[in-house]
């Protein structure tokens, strides 16, 4: 096996693990589960986890990491939408598929406190580019007059809060899908920045 099919192969079991990781992270929290929890949730020996991921932080690392990419690459796919209403809800279902899936670590992409700094910094650059390009699909809207004047920044907080935040109470198997949580935050939370007027007009 060469190299290249050698990395890959171990960037499809680390994703794998990933799956494994979510289920004992929302069953025992972020804190309380261990990597020997970890490993039994995912089927496989403490050794066999070290193998692919050295200590706890790395594995953490690499679920916030793998979940900011795909976030990164949901706001992409909104700036090639239009009107800003259609960006704007394709975002909301997207961002809440991917950090509510239950193959996901949930509220763990949130959790910064206590990682080493190297893979803190790395994380909060990554995390502020994304919140980025949200406050940029809202910055354009309003230029075009399909979103409310206001300040674009807090617009943008208050959109990814609300969105976070269902991360730290959702729970899969539950009252809700995240297909119900995520039409219904969209009716919510788009009505909120969209111009008088400007959803009809989208709609014709």
């Amino acid at each position: 096996m060469n190299t290249r099919s050698k990395n890959l192969r171990s960037g499809v079991r680390r994703l794998e693990i990933l799956e494994g990781a979510a289920e004992a992270i929302r069953r025992l929290g972020l804190q309380g589960a261990g990597m020997r929890q970890i490993a039994q949730a995912c089927g496989i020996t403490p050794g066999n986890l070290y193998y692919y991921f050295r200590d706890k932080h790395e594995l953490v690392y690499f679920c916030q990491d793998t979940t900011l990419n795909a976030l990164i690459g949901i706001v992409r796919e909104a700036q090639a939408l239009r009107p800003a209403e259609a960006q704007l809800r394709w975002l909301i279902g997207e961002h809440l598929r991917v950090t509510l899936d239950e193959r996901a670590a949930g509220a763990a992409h949130l959790e910064l406190d206590g990682m080493p700094k190297p893979l803190y910094r790395k994380l909060v650059a990554k995390r502020d580019r994304y919140e980025r390009a949200v406050r940029a699909v809202i910055t354009d809207g309003q230029a075009r007059g399909e979103l409310r004047a206001g300040d674009p920044k807090l617009a943008a907080f208050a959109l990814l809060g609300a969105l976070n935040w269902a991360a730290r109470w959702y729970r899969p198997g539950g009252d809700y899908s995240v297909h119900s949580v995520a039409v219904a935050f969209a009716e919510q939370l788009v009505q909120g920045l969209v111009a008088d007027g400007a959803s009809k007009r989208g709609r014709r």
